[in-house]
């Protein structure tokens, strides 16, 4: 058992003094500061939002120094013990004593900033606690005036609810801080703080050379998921979706597409289970690159000895299962490859926000093997947050991608700025690719009607040669738009009986626009559908029937007579 009054683990000597000349925070992260003072002057819980890479925990030390030299006690609150440790650090270098910081965390064991060996932190008494959530929630809550809540998009969990509503209850200031106030299940986290505000957003950080815009290459078939089910929060079942993966359900091979486009840089690998991060990191080993993997269960001195060796350059690549999503910077990991598809906005915000800090001169990368840019759209993309869960990306401007050499490049330009292909003035399709090979993504506009029925009439025609019923083609229409089909006409050219099925509706229907009859159709090769048998119209003799009331009950029979056949 650790003594708590050990200031650290070395047999023979102290390790060296962290880093504590202060920090100075860039001009946005002073803006931050300040408008988190007024804030919180107003109301008592604030939600901070901040670009991934911004550097939220800067502005987070910074306020918390200032609540100390008023007599505040301070507690910080992250998800995993990497965020812990770097928030630790960061405490004594904005000028906090070691002395006065402490960690509630297992045995309170974090790696030196320095030496990056065992570092004995638990100091009970401190009055700067940093505290990992699963411990906090085993053990009392130490008292505090104003909280921090790192990675604030998990507080609708009741865990970190529970924390929230203990220290609010109590009188604390709560700031919650996340660079994406949003969940896969829609939930919003109005409940939980009182005011959001924004402090800088991607294209700020990006214009003032505090991020970089990534080049992203993306496969143009996103992978078939439709027999993998979602979780009550939203995103994929993961071991279906490792299933999924598993089979073969990337497009491309990653190692090979990493040694075509990632010129050797520090690369992250984000997997969809942790035997297929095994399985990715032997193939970079079998291709001669220095890789490493962790996940959850990876001993914590293996997990920081292989984080250590990518963040020395002393491997190159680092394959990983749920670790390095969150609080885990490193700026000179320039290439994010997504082996893994998710529903997340979140989750895939984070994934690509570990390549996107400047280094070196070093251009960020993005190899999205899982197709989640066709889901999200661009990490660099405007988003507006709001408290109650809906979130609006604006519209992104017209990209056009070369075919020759798939760079990227605005709307409108006539030849190419990487091969000087010369576009053709006709050509406004996508260009044509081969399977397996990924492409440098295209910002395109949302799909038209006319588009959007011609993709319902192919996925109808390819059910109906499968001998699948009409419900496969919608539920495939859903899937890619979001909403149900409503081209009856479209499905009567392969499905004659598809006008007693209704398609499903979305409530309320008024509100929903209405197809009219007469809209273009592109024209599609199909068998012509069998004629029904003529119906025979039949007159009933009126006279008949207006004796009903002097014929006994059951023994009247209406005279029928066939008169002639009515045929469309």
């Amino acid at each position: 058992m650790l003594d708590a009054a050990q200031p650290f683990l070395l047999a023979d000597e102290a390790p060296p003094p962290a880093p504590a000349a202060g920090i100075v925070p860039r001009p946005y992260q002073v803006e931050g500061i300040e408008a988190a003072r007024s804030l919180l002057a107003q109301v008592k819980r604030v939600l901070l939002v901040l670009a991934t890479g911004g550097g939220k925990t800067i502005i987070a030390v910074l306020v918390a120094l200032g609540a100390l030299k008023k007599g505040k006690r301070v507690l910080f609150v992250g998800p995993r013990r990497e965020i812990v440790g770097q928030a630790f650090w960061k405490l004594v270098e904005a000028g906090i004593p070691e002395l006065d910081c402490g960690v509630i965390m297992a045995d309170g064991v974090i790696p030196h900033a320095v030496t990056r060996q065992p570092y004995n932190a638990r100091r009970p008494m401190a009055p700067v606690q940093v505290a990992s959530i699963q411990t906090l929630t085993h053990r009392r809550l130490p008292p505090a005036d104003v909280v921090f809540i790192d990675e604030a998009h998990h507080a609708t969990s009741e865990t970190w609810a529970k924390v929230i509503a203990h220290y609010a209850e109590g009188g604390s200031v709560v700031v919650g801080l996340t660079a994406t106030p949003c969940r896969a299940d829609g939930a919003g986290l109005g409940k939980w703080f009182d005011r959001l505000h924004v402090i800088a957003s991607f294209a700020e950080l990006a214009e003032r050379g505090f991020l970089e815009v990534p080049r992203v290459f993306t496969t143009p078939r996103a992978p078939d998921l439709s027999k993998v089910k979602l979780t009550k929060a939203g995103d994929y079942n993961p071991e279906q979706l490792a299933a999924a993966m598993n089979t073969g359900g990337l497009v491309g091979d990653v190692v090979e597409h990493w040694q075509r486009h990632a010129e050797g840089r520090t690369t992250v690998v984000f997997a969809a289970s942790v035997e297929h991060s095994r399985e990715l990191c032997a193939a970079f080993r079998a291709a001669g690159v220095a890789a490493d993997h962790v996940d959850a269960d990876t001993e914590e001195a293996e997990r920081d000895a292989a984080l250590t060796r990518l963040a020395r350059g002393e491997s190159t690549v680092l394959c990983n299962m749920g670790i390095c999503t969150e609080g885990w910077d490193l700026p000179r990991c320039k290439c994010v490859v997504l082996a893994r598809p998710t529903k997340s906005l979140s989750l895939f915000l984070q994934m690509c926000g570990r390549g996107l800090r400047p280094w070196e001169g070093v251009s960020a990368l993005l190899l999205d093997h899982a197709g989640a840019v066709h889901e999200h759209g661009f990490p660099s993309d405007p988003r507006e947050w709001s408290l109650d869960g809906r979130m609006k990306r604006k519209a992104a401007p017209s990209v056009r991608t070369c075919p020759k050499c798939y760079a990227a490049m605005p709307g409108g330009t006539l030849a190419c700025t990487e091969c000087g292909f010369i576009f053709p003035v006709e050509e406004r399709d996508a260009p044509s690719h081969v399977d397996g090979e990924l492409m440098e993504a295209e910002a395109k506009p949302p799909p038209t009607m006319a588009e959007r029925r011609a993709w319902y009439a192919g996925a109808c025609e390819q059910a109906a040669k499968r001998h699948r019923k009409v419900g496969y083609a919608r539920h495939q229409y859903r899937e890619q738009f979001g909403k149900w089909p409503r081209f009856q006409d479209v499905e009567q050219l392969y499905y004659p009986e598809a006008s007693t099925a209704p398609a499903p509706v979305e409530l309320p229907a008024p509100l929903l626009p209405s197809t009219p009859a007469s809209q273009d159709l592109p024209a599609i090769a199909a068998p012509e559908a069998p004629r029904p048998a003529p119906v025979r119209a039949r007159r009933i003799d009126l006279a008949a029937l207006l004796r009903t009331s002097a014929v006994p009950e059951g023994q009247f029979t209406a005279t029928v007579t066939e008169v002639e056949q009515w045929s469309l």
